[in-house]
């Protein structure tokens, strides 16, 4: 497998907020320094999506690029401790506002793309002290029977269905907003003339779509509903509206009327073209220098070097100060939020840090190395993210299944200090290994018909069925009650997706692990058949757990 280099120019952060819509995390990416400027994205997407102009315009100012409430890997907006079903834009104005705040941000400038562009018109319209200039690219005005026509039919309710169709669905319409706008209407009149992009840049859009999931619509619907251009002649902040003529908001430019004097139109013939006039217009009107990053602290935490960043979920201890630190792997193909149950269950007992293993869930793909593969480079990843955050008061590596090499080689690395305990480690014969190696490590690559997306989903469902799932045949019939949630299968199958790569390739590594390599600086190991009832035998502070061959 090969990973993409390092991105040292980049960094990922989560911050709490505690405002108007309940507390929450918001996440985001940030580079550069000098004066700040917020990018905004288009739904339903996430700060990902600006990437590029991270680095581009991170040669001269501080860049920080949130995902919006509800979308990437920010929580929704909540109403009485619920997740909205519904917002405007002035909310999530307010919410952006909030998350500047948050973040120490007192003058900044502002460049929205889409949806962006309309929740950054609304900020600088309630908030113009705050404000020192806005670039919007792609402004949606809709006429009275576009609105209507468009919040009747652009975003029916997204439900996963047994049988995945519902992916197969997603699909269509992914491919479908490239070819028609609306994508639901279909006729000569509302053709595009971009290329259909090819299934990986179409992969990338639909993982955003699935990190939404339920709630893709909120903030769709509400710049759908915004009448964005009741506030151009009153507004005092210095604004640039473009669109590039391929873009099909650039219609929209000639529908705007009134307008302040601080309010500039002008199209763009392309993307390089809208962007170099953006940024030009911005950097007239500077912003404050941006603050240092906040301080990681929260449930979701980053840490790590740029580039090769570990998301970790932390359970704080509910018994006082903890004796000890339980460090929690999930299998491959998972994720760190996959274990939350069994993480809360042992807060009871130690802090409990649920990492997400390089390449899965939100953190930064593993590093490369050439020498031991995969399983090497992620427990050198984890080790210089965790390492600075144990103490000599002991940890716990806590591997779940086959993350069971993972967790003996990051003890290893971790020092004398910590301990392993697998629970469920796979007992493969040589035979079960090669029919792993055979049957078990599907690439899933993008095709254009998105056919790797039933094959996710049944490989999923098929896991809850047949032991291995690719052993379909009576005698791999899973035993009891079958659990087909779809909604957990369909967080599995974004697990999946999310990791799709990279957990074929770690997974390979571990089948051939050599689990006998032995030395001084082996962890004890103790191996568990099946979570005990009470943890505390297992996690007491100060045991030392006799070695158990693996």
């Amino acid at each position: 497998m090969s990973s993409p280099p390092p991105n040292t120019a980049l960094q990922r952060h989560f911050i709490t907020i505690r405002g108007e819509f309940g507390t929450r995390q918001a996440h985001y990416r940030r580079g550069g320094a000098g004066p700040v400027v917020l990018l905004l994205h288009q739904s339903p997407q996430s700060s990902r999506e600006m990437e590029p102009l991270i680095l581009a315009w991170g040669q001269s100012c501080t860049v920080i690029a949130p995902d919006s409430p509800g979308y990437g890997l920010s929580q929704p907006l909540q109403r009485a401790g619920q997740p909205v079903a519904g917002a405007t834009i002035d909310e999530f104005a307010a919410a952006t506002l909030e998350f500047a705040t948050a973040l120490g941000l007192q003058r900044f400038g502002i460049y929205g793309f889409h949806t962006g562009a309309s929740i950054a018109v609304a900020l600088a319209h309630r908030y113009p002290s705050r404000v020192t200039a806005v670039a919007a690219n792609g402004l949606v005005l809709l006429t009275a029977d576009e609105r209507a026509a468009i919040l009747r039919d652009y975003l029916p309710a997204f439900v996963p269905q047994w049988d995945g169709s519902h992916l197969a669905w997603l699909w269509a319409r992914m491919r479908e907003q490239t070819i028609f706008f609306p994508w639901h209407d279909r006729r000569a009149a509302t053709r595009l003339t971009f290329d259909v992009p090819p299934p990986e840049r179409l992969q990338e859009g639909l993982q955003e779509f699935l990190a939404a999931g339920a709630g893709y619509h909120v903030a769709y619907e509400a710049a759908f509903s915004d009448r964005a251009e009741s506030r151009l002649p009153t507004l005092s902040v210095p604004l640039l509206i473009t669109a590039t003529a391929r873009d099909p908001l650039s219609g929209h430019l000639g529908r705007i009327g009134a307008r302040s004097a601080t309010v500039q139109v002008e199209p763009s013939a392309d993307s390089s073209a809208a962007l170099s006039r953006s940024f030009a217009h911005l950097a007239r009107h500077p912003g404050d220098a941006g603050p240092p990053a906040a301080p990681a602290a929260g449930a979701s935490v980053y840490f790590g070097s740029p580039g090769q960043q570990v998301r970790v979920i932390r359970h704080a201890a509910r018994a006082g100060g903890p004796d000890q630190t339980v460090i929690l792997l999930h299998p491959p193909a998972a994720s760190g939020q996959s274990l939350h149950g069994l993480a809360a269950e042992l807060a009871a007992y130690a802090e409990v840090l649920a990492v997400d293993l390089p390449g899965h869930g939100a953190s930064d793909h593993p590093l490369a190395d050439g020498a031991g593969g995969v399983l090497a480079g992620a427990v050198r990843q984890l080790t210089a993210a965790l390492q600075p955050l144990l103490t000599s008061k002991g940890s716990v590596v806590l591997a779940l299944g086959s993350s069971a090499p993972v967790g003996i080689e990051l003890a290893r690395a971790l020092g004398p200090f910590t301990r392993t305990v697998l629970l469920g480690p796979p007992a493969w014969s040589p035979a079960d290994a090669d029919a792993w190696r055979r049957h078990g490590l599907p690439p899933l690559t993008p095709v254009w018909s998105g056919g790797h997306l039933l094959e996710a989903w049944h490989l999923v469902r098929d896991s809850r069925l047949f032991v291995p799932w690719f052993r379909r045949e009576s005698a791999g019939i899973r035993p009891g009650e079958p659990d087909l949630d779809e909604v957990g299968i369909q967080r599995e199958v974004q697990d999946l997706l999310r990791a799709n790569g990279t957990w074929q390739a770690l997974l390979r590594d571990v089948l051939n692990y050599d689990g006998a390599r032995g030395g001084p600086d082996r962890p004890a190991v103790i191996t568990l058949t099946e979570a005990p009832g009470n943890w505390g035998h297992i996690l007491g502070p100060g045991r030392t757990p006799t070695p158990h061959p693996s």
